[in-house]
């Protein structure tokens, strides 16, 4: 393998309990994997996959697919996959996507498919150039992560002055694209650990129950929850969940209002879209859509949506 030749992936992870779509979005990505040349497969889960893709057709696949922009993605997909045949993915949700090497390391940040296959492109094209007989992994362990990392994000951003990209693709504690996280603030996933704990000191000893035990450790500077969830194997969404129920209780807000733009609910409880499916709910195009707005037009009273939004939330309707 070369850096010319290197091929790409697109693996698909659907939404547990919402197979409304799934069918109709599988024969999708069987006629765009023919139509990019392509493989179209089922992995051993189900999971559909379009394997052999040239760099320059990705983009285009995505676009095909409708997965290019968040906003108008199916309303049964969780996460959007770009793997290569060497240790590195991306992968794509909300507010972009997170790139991981190895088996789940966090490698960098990108907001967009482009910037997530120019990082991919390079972290392959530089190991390719400078392995001697190693894999990928042995030669970032030689290497050394921190330098490794560096030698490929180094010129990442266009534009980019030195010492914006740490801060463009790290995620870190200070990263300008997150807003700060105050208190009575609802928990997302994009928000640093360290800035949770620091806000409510009560959520570290809940994360170290969920077996995180980067809490209080160098990495949590660097990881955010979304990060964390991933490299642990955890559900961000449960966590998130049950974060924000004590959050609400304390503060005594509600968890969803008439004013909740869909957005919120794809970026931090994607576990309610049955909710709305069960009541005719149509996926509208623009993701600030409002709960309120949403149900008026499907003629769905809104209070009994959100209370039984906050049902599913709580648990209170699994008896």
């Amino acid at each position: 393998m070369t850096a010319d030749n290197l091929t790409f992936s697109l693996e698909i992870d659907f939404i547990p309990d919402i197979a409304e779509g799934r069918n109709e979005f599988k024969h999708k990505m069987k006629e765009v994997a023919e139509k990019h040349e392509g493989t179209y497969i089922l992995d051993p889960k189900g999971r559909p996959i379009i394997s052999g893709l040239a760099k320059d057709d990705v983009e285009d696949t995505l676009k095909d697919l409708g997965l290019l922009a968040f906003g108008s993605w199916p309303s049964c997909i969780l996460t959007c996959t770009m793997t290569t045949p060497l240790p590195i993915r991306s992968v794509g949700m909300s507010d972009g996507w997170d790139i991981y090497t190895g088996k789940k390391t966090f490698f960098a940040f990108a907001q967009f498919p482009s910037d997530a296959l120019s990082i991919m492109t390079k972290a392959c094209t530089y190991y390719l150039e400078h392995e001697n007989y190693q894999s990928m992994e042995e030669f970032i362990d030689n290497m050394g992560y921190e330098a490794f990392r560096d030698a490929v994000l180094g010129n990442t951003m266009p534009g980019a002055s030195e010492g914006e990209a740490g801060d463009y693709y790290g995620g870190g504690f200070a990263s300008p694209d997150v807003p700060p996280l105050k208190e009575g603030d609802f928990v997302r996933p994009e928000n640093n650990i360290m800035q949770i704990i620091e806000v409510y000191p009560e959520m570290g000893p809940f994360l170290m129950e969920y077996g995180m035990s980067c809490v209080g450790c160098f990495v949590s500077y660097d990881e955010n929850l979304w990060q964390a969830a991933q490299s642990h194997g955890m559900d961000v969404f449960e966590i998130i969940g049950e974060m924000n129920e004590f959050i609400a209780d304390k503060y005594k807000k509600p968890l969803l209002t008439n004013d909740t733009p869909m957005e919120t609910i794809l970026t931090m409880y994607p576990q309610l879209l049955p909710v709305f499916q069960e009541e005719k709910i149509a996926m509208p195009s623009d993701m600030k859509t409002t709960i309120g707005t949403m149900c008026r037009d499907a003629g769905v009273d809104s209070a009994a949506l959100i209370a039984k939004c906050d049902e599913r939330l709580r648990g209170k309707d699994e008896a």
